[in-house]
């Protein structure tokens, strides 16, 4: 097993200190990437265009891996 940290991104940066153990690279990037919608809905993402991110990195702290969620919205028949 290895550990992996993830730190999450919305204008500022909060870094992941204590990290959690994976099997594998790719289960740790599934689970990063499982847990945007929760991140997102925490952040309280308001406006459009904006971004959440959650960069992966590896027990050396290099960044291996980034899953990025943006929140988009259009009006497609004119305002109400």
């Amino acid at each position: 097993m290895a550990r992996y940290f993830f730190d999450v991104t919305n204008g500022s940066v909060v870094s992941d200190d204590e990290g959690i153990e994976f099997d594998d690279a790719h289960s740790a990037s599934q689970e990063a990437l499982r847990s945007l919608p929760d991140m997102a809905k925490d952040q309280l993402l308001m406006q459009v265009g904006e971004k959440v991110s959650v960069t992966m990195r590896d027990d050396h702290g290099v960044p291996v891996y980034r899953a990025t969620l943006t929140i988009e919205d259009e009006w497609l028949a004119g305002r109400p």
